[in-house]
């Protein structure tokens, strides 16, 4: 059974900034092989096949695209897409799963006419572990079917086609997809950060700052971007800290108790002898 991994890049920009994630890619993945679907030759040496289609791009490309792969079990990766480490377990999650791939934060591309359940989440289509069934292979069909020519955001067709198909997915860990321009949870080191990897468009975090601030620590930790800067699970601020010690305190002991603590730790401030 062959493994590999799989990109789909049309227009230079986007070639060049696939051309870096694969380069990534191979480095920390050097055992397995790596495919792009691409309007154009890539410079870049780290692609062992390139399957050309010179068609303009349209959001039904990336269904079309995996539906390409040369590999039993493939992993496809957005261009935007960086790897800190293997994610070698994305394949194994396949002995028991067709497809694997994040839940999105939000439902932010679910049109209102949707006539799915609301409680069905929406899905991220920038990391996708899977099979190459009949199942799938129909589920990706499907989605390319859905694709619409003014559609923004591919996963707003995605999310019918997984709904009304007969695949077995499972939501990934957000460490395997990490989009830090957005707020989120992530547990554990994250392995693939989800951002720009060229100057393809206004960014105001940078990946090296991603990849310092959110793996200095392996706890569950919250990310969110605010005033243009990252900030990963800052520490409450001080009088919040206060208030809430206070509360648990009153709530467990009774307000003299409260009280006494204060004036004992006043106390030892003024007269530290």
């Amino acid at each position: 059974m062959n493994r590999g991994l799989l990109y789909l890049a049309k227009g230079e920009t986007f070639v060049a900034e696939a051309e870096r994630s694969a380069q990534r890619t191979a480095t920390v993945m050097p055992q397995h092989p790596i495919t792009i679907v691409a309007d154009r030759e890539p410079d870049a040496d780290c692609f062992d096949t390139v399957i050309i289609d010179r068609s303009s791009f349209e959001k039904r490309d990336k269904p079309l695209a995996l539906q390409q792969t040369p590999y039993d079990r493939t992993i496809y990766l957005d261009t935007d897409t960086y790897l800190t480490d293997s994610i070698d377990g994305l394949f194994e999650i396949l002995d028991a799963f067709d497809v694997g791939l994040r839940r999105d934060q939000g439902q932010s591309h679910v049109p209102e006419s949707s006539q799915l359940p609301k409680s069905f989440p929406q899905f991220n289509s920038g990391v996708i572990t899977y099979q190459s069934t009949q199942g799938v292979r129909d589920m990706l069909k499907d989605w390319a079917q859905r694709c619409r020519p003014t559609d923004t955001f591919d996963q707003r067709s995605l999310r019918p086609a997984l709904y009304h198909s007969e695949v077995r997915f499972t939501p990934l860990p957000n460490r395997y997809n990490c989009q830090y321009h957005w707020k989120n949870v992530v547990d554990g080191p994250v392995k693939v950060f989800h951002g720009p990897l060229v100057e393809r468009e206004a960014r105001s975090i940078l990946l090296e700052e991603a990849t310092s601030k959110l793996n200095s620590s392996h706890d569950v930790r919250l990310h969110y971007k605010w005033g243009g800067a990252l900030f990963v699970d800052p520490t409450p601020p001080f009088w919040t800290r206060v208030s809430t010690w206070m509360q648990l305190i009153a709530r467990r002991h009774g307000m003299q108790e409260l009280l006494a603590r204060i004036a004992k730790k006043l106390l030892r401030r003024l007269f530290p002898f």
